[in-house]
């Protein structure tokens, strides 16, 4: 099981690294801008670093879920739904760039990204919390 362990322990450290782009994506989002041009240049450096972080998540899960003969249990579920939820939430957020990025309008944009980001990160931690805090109390 040391493959295991060095995948398991891959996810885990791309699961931190995704939190901690969420929290930047936040504050970039949130920041104020000189002009809408370094705006719209710095969002779209970032999302493909953001996204192939939340990629790497799932691709490590599938491959725990693939080490575990696929048992799926409510846990594995939970983020397996969790991770489905942020991507929705993420095609939305960008759907809502585009727009914005359109219509020259940001304000709307600004609010709706820091309502998704906020849901992303409880999404993100929604896992921990269960095992941590309910998984706890059932045994």
């Amino acid at each position: 099981m040391q493959i295991y362990d060095l995948v398991l322990a891959f996810h885990i450290y791309s699961l931190y690294a995704s939190g901690f782009l969420m929290v930047f994506y936040l504050v970039l989002t949130q920041s104020s801008f000189r002009t809408e041009f370094y705006f719209i240049r710095r969002i779209r450096l970032f999302l493909p670093v953001y996204y192939l972080f939340l990629s790497i998540v799932f691709f490590t899960g599938s491959l725990l879920l693939a080490l575990k003969s696929f048992e799926l249990s409510f846990f594995r579920g939970l983020m397996l739904a969790s991770w489905c939820l942020i991507v929705a939430l993420n095609i939305f957020q960008f759907n809502r760039f585009k727009k914005a990025r359109q219509r020259r309008r940001y304000q709307g944009f600004r609010a709706w990204s820091f309502f998704i980001l906020l849901i992303t990160l409880f999404l993100l931690a929604l896992p921990y919390l269960y095992q941590r805090y309910y998984a706890v109390f059932i045994s």
